[in-house]
């Protein structure tokens, strides 16, 4: 399927043709203390993203790729589909502040 994607480089955006819909690409950014709550971020990838200290706040998580991506001090609180499996593919801490849905206990037992 072609989809258009936003490709972040070097702090610059670019839309590459495709269909009428996009998908976010952070693929190792740094975005450090940004402001992304009630964002969606469906499909998104944020791999290997530095995201320490971003507020996420009701942001949706629907088929997002956490993969590697530091959320160390991130406010993940009342985000729409994030999933256990997602978070244990990121890096957390005791800073990290997830929905009322998921524990870090149920994380620890998927990372099991």
């Amino acid at each position: 399927m072609n989809r258009n994607i936003l490709k972040a480089e070097s702090g610059d955006f670019r839309l590459k043709p495709g269909s009428a819909r996009f998908r976010l690409d952070l693929n190792g950014a740094f975005i450090r203390k940004t402001d992304l709550s009630y964002a969606n971020l469906a499909d998104a990838n944020f791999s290997n993203a530095d995201c320490t200290n971003v507020n996420f706040k009701g942001a949706n998580f629907r088929n997002t790729n956490l993969t590697g991506t530091i959320l160390i001090g991130a406010d993940l609180t009342d985000a729409k589909n994030l999933t256990v499996e997602q978070l244990a593919s990121a890096v957390l801490d005791a800073t990290t502040k997830l929905p009322d849905y998921i524990s870090y206990s149920d994380i620890q037992k998927e990372m099991a």
